[in-house]
């Protein structure tokens, strides 16, 4: 099937769809956030529903990444400490993890995608952070999920994405731009499309749209500069990844957006470094 042309982005990302799609817990966590009334317990035995996630939580929550004074031994003070809205992204990135580790994507090394991922989420936090932006624990997640369009590609234009990788070599280009050139449209605007499909916040679905572009956004430019200067920063550091193998400029009108110079990137990556570690593991230990 011919998935040239913006239009037919949609074709592409029903097909997936059909495959893989949020479980049962997160609409339910969806559904008495828009409720009102809800109480911590309520969310709680939601979340006690399923205790592979209860234990990722547990793991994250108890980790670098929110550096808590005490330990969080129970659901009901996760929900607590760390908040319904957080908890509810936490589920998703969880939830999509495991659906696509599920999938055969031969030419992918999941890991190495991962590790990826985690460092730019982490990364783009941590940016958030210096910059002084209120809750930069919200960045974290549409940076985990930036690339999820390029498990898509992998899974359903696997022959393309093939021919794509030896013309990444041949030409020393960006695997994104080659994107462009043979569909009309990027792996993220493909992961963007799916996740808006999967009625995920905006606040998620648009950075992870316009994190190659990110002056195309306009209701989060500086969850969307996070992610950019973040993706950009760790492929220049190269950890794990997701196909792209030379560097990828950062973006001068995202670091505008941020208040950010160049040399400052260094300085955000030395309080980031450990973070990442601590998250890796936490993960891989699940």
């Amino acid at each position: 099937m011919d998935f040239g042309g913006q239009k037919n982005i949609d074709l592409l990302v029903a097909e997936i769809d059909k495959l893989v799609s949020l479980p049962d817990i997160y609409h339910r966590l969806e559904a008495l956030i828009e409720q009102p009334g809800s109480t911590i317990d309520d969310f709680s035995r939601v979340l006690s529903s399923d205790t592979d996630m209860c234990a990722r939580l547990l793991s994250l929550a108890n980790s670098a990444f929110y550096s808590f004074p005490a330990s969080i031994e129970t659901v009901e003070k996760a929900v607590q400490i760390i908040g319904i809205r957080q908890i509810r992204e936490l589920v998703l990135a969880t939830s999509v993890m495991r659906a696509f580790n599920d999938m055969p994507l031969g030419m992918v090394n999941m890991e190495s995608f991962w590790e990826h991922s985690v460092a730019v989420g982490v990364m783009a936090k941590c940016v958030a952070r210096y910059c002084n932006i209120s809750q930069p624990e919200r960045f974290y997640v549409a940076g985990l999920l930036h690339d999820i369009g390029r498990l898509i590609f992998f899974l359903k234009l696997s022959g393309l994405m093939h021919d794509l990788l030896l013309e990444r070599e041949a030409q020393e280009k960006s695997l994104f731009l080659l994107e462009l050139e043979a569909l009309g449209y990027t792996h993220a605007e493909a992961g963007g499309r799916l996740l808006e499909i999967w009625r995920v916040p905006v606040s998620i679905y648009e950075p992870v749209a316009c994190h190659h572009r990110p002056e195309m956004s306009m209701d989060f430019p500086q969850v969307t500069a996070a992610v950019h200067v973040a993706d950009a920063w760790v492929n220049h550091q190269k950890v794990g990844s997701s196909g792209e193998r030379f560097e990828i400029p950062i973006n001068t009108e995202a670091l505008q957006q941020l208040n950010l110079q160049d040399y400052e990137m260094d300085e955000i990556w030395d309080l980031a470094e450990d973070e990442i570690r601590e998250v890796l593991s936490q993960f891989r230990s699940q």
